[in-house]
């Protein structure tokens, strides 16, 4: 049985976007056009791919099996023609799709990959800082390939890997700030602060929050005596700006990478995973305190 490659290209997308309107938009295509496909697929595979619910759109198990399937037929096929054009020992090419959230994007993720990435110029990547929540959407969706969390997501077949630890602590304007009962957190659901006085041993605390929306921001707002914060060490530790508290005990979280489990391997994602197995470690540990 050969599955028809407009059928999966419709599945695909459907799969990134969860929409079908959208997907009939990204192909140019009308969405009975794109509902047709995606029902003669199903016939084929005599089962569905997709659960429609009041949540959506989601992949059932085989939908799933078929995404990962779709996905690693087409690293290996662009892998293969890269090799028949290239010499051996030519730089990588390829596509590298990676999701993390804020805090290790920019100062250690991105910084892993740049050297990578200019030895390797015909890598496209696609560097997605997202909220936490989101993230294993991401991967399962086919939108990332690797994801980076503070914790473990076992579901699946989905590998994980300790990379190492990000160390929080709480800061302040070096001029102090006007309220220091005023703690900037990302949003409401950003609970590293009540996380670090737990660390402490206060299981009961009565502050105030004022939400910044990203890392950055609150590493601004504090800067500018807005109120205190509880932020990584290696964001904070060279800011002239900013004064850390040496009397509370910091907190340590871990970050682990993830990825899907698969019988082959192009030597793009070898290569990733062995760079992130390597550096991520080093980078994390460079910014621990003594």
């Amino acid at each position: 049985m050969a599955l028809q490659s407009h059928h999966l290209e419709a599945f695909v997308m459907i799969s990134r976007v969860q929409n079908f309107s959208k997907a009939a938009e990204s192909l140019n295509v009308t969405q009975s056009a794109l509902s047709h496909r995606i029902s003669a697929l199903e016939a084929e595979l005599g089962a569905p791919l997709f659960i429609r619910d009041k949540k959506g759109i989601r992949l059932t198990e085989l939908g799933d099996e078929l995404l990962r399937y779709v996905q690693m037929k087409t690293t290996l096929e662009d892998e293969f023609l890269s090799k028949i054009k290239a010499s051996k020992g030519d730089p990588l090419k390829g596509v590298l799709r990676v999701g993390c959230y804020a805090s290790i994007g920019r100062s250690i993720v991105l910084k892993v990959l740049g050297p990578f990435l200019l030895q390797n110029p015909g890598v496209q990547l696609f560097f997605l800082m997202r909220e936490m929540k989101v993230l294993p959407e991401l991967l399962k969706s086919g939108e990332a390939d690797f994801i980076f969390l503070d914790y473990e997501f076992n579901k699946g077949k989905v590998l994980s890997h300790f990379m190492g630890e990000e160390e929080y602590v709480m800061v302040e304007s070096i001029n102090g700030c006007r309220d220091e009962n005023v703690f900037l957190n990302h949003d409401e659901e950003d609970f590293m602060t009540y996380r670090f006085f737990e660390k402490q041993g206060e299981s009961e605390v009565h502050i105030r929050r004022s939400y910044l929306d990203e890392i950055y921001s609150c590493i601004d707002g504090v800067a500018q005596g807005i109120g205190r914060s509880v932020l990584p060490l290696h964001l904070v530790k060279d800011d002239v700006r900013i004064r850390i508290h040496q009397e509370f005990n910091s907190l340590k979280m871990p970050v682990y990478l993830h990825y899907f489990q698969k019988p082959v391997r192009s030597e793009l994602e070898k290569e990733v995973i062995e760079l992130f197995q390597q550096e991520m470690p080093r980078q994390l540990a460079l910014h621990r305190s003594v």
